[in-house]
Formats: C-alpha cells, sequence, structure tokens
C-alpha cells in the first residue's frame, strides 16, 4: 500500500493530498459505471477535493474503452486493469495508487447523493480521530421497480443490509463494514498494510475480514444515515439465493481465518443440526435420504413458490424468503465446512426446517387474507410441499 500516514487536520486533505480517494472496483458493468461516475461528478460543495480510483477487475465489456476516454471535470480519475482477480485485489490495488486523506470504497453500481463526501467529511471532523469509520446509507434505486425479494433483503430479512434497524449516530461491529459506501482514513488503513485478503474468491465478507483485523487498532465503525447513495443491482429470489449460497461459502473463509467468528456468522447453527441428526430415528433417516435425492427440484419449488409473489412486492412472503435465504447461507456454510456426506443429509434437515418452516408460515399468511388455497393461481404451487408433507391439506 502507498502509505499516507501524514494524517490531515480536521480540515481534511492538503494541498499534496486529496481530502478523499473514492475506491471503485469494476467487472463487466460499464452502464451501471457509467451511472456511478455521474453521480461523483455532482459532488458539492466544490471545496471538497477527491480523487475516483476505477480498477477494471478484467471486465469483457465495454469498461476499458469507456474508462480510456473518459475525461470528468469535478475530479481527478485514476484508473487501472487486472485479470479478473476479484474485488479483494481490486480494492488493494486501487489502494496502492489511492492518495487522498481519506479512503471511501463503494461500487459500481453505486450512485451517490450529492452531499455524500461532505456528510462523510463532516462526521470525521467530528469525531477527530482517525481510528473512526463513517458508514452511509444505501437505499435503492428509485429507477427500479422493487421486487418483494429487494424490500425484505434491505428490510426485515437483513440479509444484504441492517439498515432497516439501525440508528443514526450509533457503532456497530465489523459485520457492517459495508464497501459500498464507508469511509476510513488512510493512517488507520495502513496499520494492517496487506489490505483486503485475497482467499476470498467471491464478494462476500472479504469487507468485514479486512475490518476483524483493523479492530486490533481501534477501528470503530458509525453510522451516518444522511451520506446516502442508490443502489442500481435489481435482484429477484432465484438470484438472491445464489448470492447466498456463495456468501455462505465466503463465511467459511472469515470463520477460518478467525474462529471466535463463528458464532457471530452461523456456524454455530450447523453445528447445532448436525448433533441433532447424530441422533435421529431411523424413520427421520429415510426421509432426509428421500428428500437428499430430490433437494435440487425441491429448491426450485420453493423459488417457483416464491416468485409468485414477487411483482408487485408484498410482504405477505417475508417468512418464506427469510426461510429460503437462511437454507441457501447455511447449505453454502456447511458445504465449506463439513464432509460431503455428511452436508448432503445436513442440507435436506436444513431445507426442511427452513423453507418448509417458511411455506407453512406463508400459508398461515395467505389464510390470514382470506386467500382461496385451492385456486388455480396456489393449487399447483402448493401440492408438491403437500406430497412431501411439509404442509397438510393446503393447510387447513
Amino acid at each position: 500500500m502507498n502509505s499516507n500516514s501524514a494524517f490531515a487536520d480536521a480540515a481534511g486533505g492538503n494541498d499534496e493530498h486529496p481530502m478523499f480517494s473514492v475506491v471503485i472496483p469494476t467487472y463487466n458493468r460499464v452502464e451501471a459505471l457509467k451511472r456511478a461516475l455521474r453521480g461523483w461528478e455532482k459532488q458539492v460543495p466544490p471545496e471538497i477535493t477527491f480523487e475516483v480510483v476505477v480498477i477494471d477487475d478484467g471486465s469483457e465489456d465495454e469498461t476499458a474503452q469507456f474508462l480510456d476516454s473518459y475525461a470528468p471535470s469535478r475530479y481527478s480519475v485514476q484508473r487501472d486493469s487486472q485479470p479478473n482477480s476479484g474485488p479483494a485485489a481490486a480494492r488493494n490495488r486501487g489502494l496502492r495508487i489511492a492518495e487522498g486523506t481519506y479512503v471511501l470504497f463503494t461500487g459500481d453500481d453505486i450512485e451517490p447523493a450529492a452531499g455524500l463526501l461532505d456528510r462523510h467529511l463532516q462526521s470525521h471532523r467530528r469525531f477527530g480521530d482517525p481510528r473512526y469509520a463513517v458508514l452511509g446509507r444505501i437505499e435503492w434505486s428509485p429507477d427500479l421497480d422493487l421486487t418483494s425479494t429487494m424490500c425484505h433483503v434491505d428490510g426485515v430479512g437483513a440479509q444484504q443490509f441492517s439498515y432497516h434497524s439501525m440508528k443514526d449516530g450509533s457503532s456497530y461491529d465489523f459485520r457492517h463494514f459495508y464497501t459500498s459506501n464507508v469511509s476510513v482514513s488512510r493512517r488507520l488503513l495502513d496499520k494492517e498494510p496487506s489490505g483486503f485478503s485475497t482467499d476470498f474468491s467471491s464478494a462476500a465478507f472479504e469487507d468485514a475480514e479486512f475490518a476483524y483485523r483493523l479492530r486490533r487498532h481501534g477501528l470503530r465503525i458509525v453510522y451516518q444515515a444522511s451520506a446516502g447513495a442508490w443502489h442500481h443491482h435489481p435482484y429477484d429470489v432465484r438470484s438472491f439465493f445464489r448470492r447466498q449460497v456463495s456468501c455462505g461459502e465466503m463465511a467459511a473463509v472469515l470463520i477460518r481465518k478467525w474462529p471466535r467468528t463463528r458464532s457471530l456468522l452461523g456456524a454455530d447453527a450447523v453445528g447445532r443440526e448436525r448433533r441433532r441428526l447424530r441422533f435421529a430415528l431411523p424413520p427421520a433417516r429415510r426421509r432426509l435420504a428421500s428428500v437428499a435425492k430430490h433437494l435440487d427440484d425441491l429448491e426450485l419449488l420453493a423459488m417457483d413458490l416464491a416468485s409468485a409473489f414477487e411483482n408487485p412486492a408484498t410482504p405477505v412472503v417475508d417468512p418464506l424468503l427469510r426461510g429460503m435465504f437462511q437454507y441457501a447461507y447455511l447449505k453454502g456454510l456447511s458445504s465449506a465446512t463439513v464432509r460431503p456426506a455428511v452436508a448432503e443429509r445436513l442440507h435436506s434437515s436444513l431445507f426442511l426446517g427452513e423453507v418448509g418452516g417458511g411455506v407453512r408460515k406463508l400459508v398461515d399468511r395467505l389464510g390470514e387474507t382470506a386467500v382461496d388455497m385451492r385456486s388455480d393461481f396456489l393449487r399447483p404451487l402448493l401440492e408438491p410441499f403437500r406430497v412431501w408433507k411439509i404442509l397438510g391439506e393446503y393447510g387447513d
């Protein structure tokens, strides 16, 4: 990492260095990147100096050509590229280039509000301590049509961000070091010169692991709700299910590095389920073996059921989405931590508990709204879960 250890005074920045370096890894999302960079052009007030450091992580679209011709007027832009190696490696490359007193990590699908940097700067000035990181807020772009999945994962489900329950000005642990909108002093970052760990092959938990190490140097993450930005990344139940499996796999990487995090990252739930399965009676074992043979099909059936409530967005499907995404996460986590033979039975049990429980709660909610469970709409979606004895006769 390039060292900028002469931490600036309370005004932020100096004649040699910009106040902020905005580090953006990008991969195959040139249109989203264009929108994001236009947002950085609108930052106010003009006294805030900053550079944007864009690292092209081996994109195969028109990203390279766009960056070669891109010439912003509001800020200086630094650009570099690498073979596709993931966001951790891209951010490390960006940090070697960055010269700002503060580094703000964000994404190529994040459009900043005009006052975002000003809000971050005011917070850093108020703290007057390089150990404080400022976490800004992310909301879905108003340009997007929200699905039930999108409302859930940033709302009561909190599988993507936890803003739904966060309080402005409060401190949060390393799991909330969201590199979509978080700023840190360069002085603190330089205390972990290896940067983000490239052991994380996917975009999940590499930021939390870096924050976990920064805790040793006094990192404190404080939420500043007014430092806002918009997220341009639509999800449906299928795409977010895949994302959650990957998150579980990456959580296992973090746990291997730092075993004390296992209870915070859900590994205890996997352990409890494994212990419970040791005492399963023969009928339960036979049922799990049967479920295991059809698990892929059962997952698809659950996705079909959830998808039926995707548009327009409705909270009625929240119990099923919660169960599905928790199952997907635990599936990824257990796949990376237990033997395949054990994982097969474990996944079947987790599916019956998490997804099966979600289906039953969904049916209960639908019953409360006087929905006809035998309608042409719901009958084919619910029938497989009745056959598998997850439901009774359509829940009645």
